[in-house]
């Protein structure tokens, strides 16, 4: 599903009891708690939510109270009712998140680097009626320049339930445990629990009270189907709050990538969500998000179950696909390319040669002959159902590296299927005044292309891998820039006649890599421990 076109629904929600839990596997919109027969019922227009326009919307910023400022302006249109607490206060923000999705209002937090100023705009804005200030006697004080007119309502910090206590004391100073709004770090690791703000924390009986004394929100309006994505990090909760509060159910994703786990990966898939919120210091870039969450979507995986080619060691063997072939010769082909990666407990791959050199300029003037793309396809099809990703193996000729790949976009468009270059195979002319050699701008061109079909197709990360012998030959290297799209490769060769790349040419390679590059080394077919200093490779190739 284009993310562009993503329909957002607005759905009125019937009040019910407490927020219960997303099942694992499903997505619908929440319901919100609501009191029967509450006493301060003024028959006000319920909270409308804001759709995020292109259906992906990220939400990022190292200051809590704008974070939870951004959150409000960019979910919701109106409210009657906004929770406030103390930015510089953990254990406040955490019930004040919780408070707001019960109440399906947003939650802002005074202090930090959002004015008085900012805060009243943002409650003029919503329409706001009511106030609810989670702190002491003296935060509703404070509280009471900002409200003019409004209703304050002073809300107990510590009004959660029993089960809910541990997840408010590990915000606390001395707390034990990670919850979102704790930590020295940005990000959370994988496999460390996260403690989030939900409605269920909050004391029912004091909910009831609450909702006493506030506008109540006759069936809410709610984002439906809806997912919000957290890389969890300091002082989240009050936004959390706000999205949770508009309908948005959440998954924690460490790191920002839900690409890169598995149980992400598996609740996108499922739930196919028509829009996505994402909180946290991994979701800087919107367009590698709405590309993240679309791969997830179609659920395409590498072996070991994720979307990203690290965590695997892929064993490549070459093969030109002859005039003809025949089901039979792929099969062996692939039957191969399985006994060489067994050698080395790693994933098949099947270096196809897309293109070779030739010794005269030819029709385009090159000097190189592709092979026919309908025979290449039919070899792609035979390996990928057997198992193998592919390499489609292109040389320049005196063309830029890019424009070899316009044919072959089609291939590239298949999951699984990368592209293999050769620097020291370019002839001068057409940009390069010198023969074997580029310049890192002719790379990034190659794998910023590559990255672009990867991207408008929904794919999974693609390999891109360049062949070097000596590390001069792409000329300010390190400048590379990163794709998240793309692996990026340096395959330090072996010799001329094949075997295993001598150490010199190794460390040559393998050292001062542009950022998130991976590494390349050319190694026996019977086997054998690869470098592992400065790291070990992603690729080995066998010849």
């Amino acid at each position: 599903m284009d993310h562009r076109n993503a329909r957002f629904v607005s759905t009125r929600i019937a009040a019910s009891a407490l927020v219960t839990a997303l099942a694992a596997t499903m997505l619908g919109a929440c319901s919100v708690p609501s009191a029967e027969g509450s006493g301060a019922s003024t028959g006000e227009p319920p909270p409308a939510v804001r759709a995020p326009e292109g259906g992906v919307l990220t939400l990022v910023s190292d200051d809590s109270s704008e974070l939870a400022l951004h959150a409000s302006q960019a979910l919701f249109e109106r409210s009657p009712v906004v929770v406030l607490a103390a930015v510089d206060d953990g254990a406040d923000r955490m019930t004040a998140a919780a408070t707001g999705e019960a109440l399906a209002a947003p939650v802002l937090l005074d202090g930090g680097v959002i004015d008085d100023d900012g805060l009243r705009n943002e409650l003029e804005r919503l329409g706001a009626e009511a106030m609810v200030v989670v702190g002491d006697e003296e935060d509703v004080a404070a509280a009471a320049s900002l409200a003019g007119d409004l209703d304050v309502v002073r809300f107990d910090p510590d009004a959660v339930s029993e089960a809910a206590e541990e997840a408010v004391e590990s915000v606390k100073p001395g707390g034990k445990g990670t919850a979102v709004g704790t930590g020295g770090t940005r990000s959370s690791s994988a496999g460390t629990e996260v403690r989030l703000p939900e409605a269920g924390m909050i004391n029912p009986t004091r909910l009831e009270a609450l909702r006493e004394q506030v506008p109540e929100a006759e069936d809410p309006d709610q984002l439906s189907e809806v997912m919000l994505l957290i890389d969890p990090a300091d002082g989240q909760e009050a936004a959390i709050g706000t999205a949770r509060a508009a309908g948005a159910v959440p998954l924690v994703v460490p790191g920002g990538d839900p690409g890169a786990r598995k149980d992400a990966i598996s609740r996108i898939t499922t739930a196919d969500p028509l829009g996505v919120v994402a909180i946290g210091p991994g979701f800087t870039d919107q367009d590698r998000l709405a590309w993240q969450v679309d791969a997830a979507r179609g659920g395409v995986t590498y072996p070991h179950g994720t979307q990203r080619l690290a965590g695997e060691t892929y064993v490549a063997t070459s093969f030109t696909v002859p005039a003809g072939a025949d089901p039979a010769q792929i099969a062996a082909v692939a039957a191969e390319a399985r006994a060489a990666a067994d050698a080395y407990g790693g994933v098949p791959v099947v270096a196809l040669a897309a293109s070779v050199k030739a010794s005269s300029p030819g029709e385009d003037g090159d000097y190189v002959a592709p092979l026919p793309v309908e025979d290449l396809t039919a070899a792609v099809a035979a390996l990928r159902e057997a198992g193998a990703l592919v390499l489609l193996d292109v040389v320049p000729g005196n063309r830029p590296l890019a424009e070899q790949i316009g044919p072959l976009e089609s291939l590239l468009a298949t999951p699984g299927v990368g592209l293999a270059l050769h620097p020291e195979f370019r002839l001068a002319g057409n940009g390069a005044e010198l023969g074997g050699q580029v310049s890192v701008e002719e790379l990034q061109a190659a794998v910023d292309r590559v990255a672009g079909i990867v991207s408008a197709q929904r794919l999974p990360q693609s390999m891109v891998v360049v062949h070097q012998s000596r590390a001069a030959s792409v000329t300010d290297r390190g400048a590379l820039e990163p794709r998240a799209e793309v692996a990026t490769v340096f395959a330090a060769a072996g010799p001329a006649g094949g075997g295993t790349t001598a150490t010199g040419v190794w460390y040559d390679i393998a050292s001062n890599l542009p950022e998130r590059a991976a590494t390349g080394w050319a190694g026996p077919a019977a086997g054998a421990v690869p470098p592992s200093d400065p790291a070990p490779p992603l690729l080995v190739t066998v010849d």
